[in-house]
């Protein structure tokens, strides 16, 4: 396989399984069928997958929007196309189904999402690796936006009070108003449009 495709290796402890994942966009997608494989134990995780959408719809995610379809090697060698999501989307996938397998894989997502990423950002220069990982930041702050309403986060108040409350874990006990004066920024200035690549990434 191209280096824009592979087999990653999940193992949780009793027994290796494999997720085939594809460079897609500027991000990692993962087989949606290989994960469902892995959480349930599935003979059909096809069908299993099939009744999953159906429920996650009802509860008012917009599935089809973040489900793409990418042609990835079957087992009998062939590409075919197959639903597959990004590590942000497959979280929310994985939440919905009850396994114990489900926080080794949201760990195991997190890990290898950012991989290429990071290989990535360490070819360009300040500049442009600044660039890159701000609009990362902001992409994942949009899909966080849409979790956080799942938890009623619903006004501008209350997502500034949830927000604050990641700042203080990264920033010491800061708030996003303490950031910004530290920085000397006027009120209308983007704490995120003035910080480097490292505290980007850290973000």
């Amino acid at each position: 396989m191209s280096e824009e495709q592979g087999l990653l290796p999940f193992d949780d402890g009793s027994m290796g399984r494999i997720v085939r994942q594809q460079w897609h966009n500027g991000r990692w997608f993962f087989s949606v069928i290989d994960v469902v494989a892995i959480l349930t134990d599935s003979d059909v995780p096809r069908r299993y997958w099939s009744d999953l959408k159906r429920k996650i719809q009802e509860e008012g995610f917009q599935l089809y929007e973040q489900i793409v379809q990418l042609k990835m090697r079957a087992l009998d060698g062939k590409m075919r196309e197959t639903d597959a999501a990004d590590a942000e989307t497959m979280l929310r996938l994985v939440q919905s189904v009850p396994s114990p397998k489900a926080e080794p894989i949201k760990q195991w997502l997190a890990r290898v999402g950012a991989q290429k990423l990071d290989e990535v950002a360490a070819e360009l220069d300040e500049d442009q690796r600044r660039l890159l990982l701000r609009g990362e930041v902001a992409e994942r702050n949009t899909s966080l936006s849409d979790t956080a309403k799942g938890a009623y986060v619903l006004t501008s108040r209350d997502f500034a009070i949830f927000q604050d409350a990641g700042y203080r874990g990264l920033y010491d006990g800061e708030t996003a108003r303490d950031i910004a004066a530290r920085k000397g920024l006027s009120k209308g200035h983007h704490i995120l449009d003035w910080m480097g690549s490292e505290e980007l990434a850290a973000n």
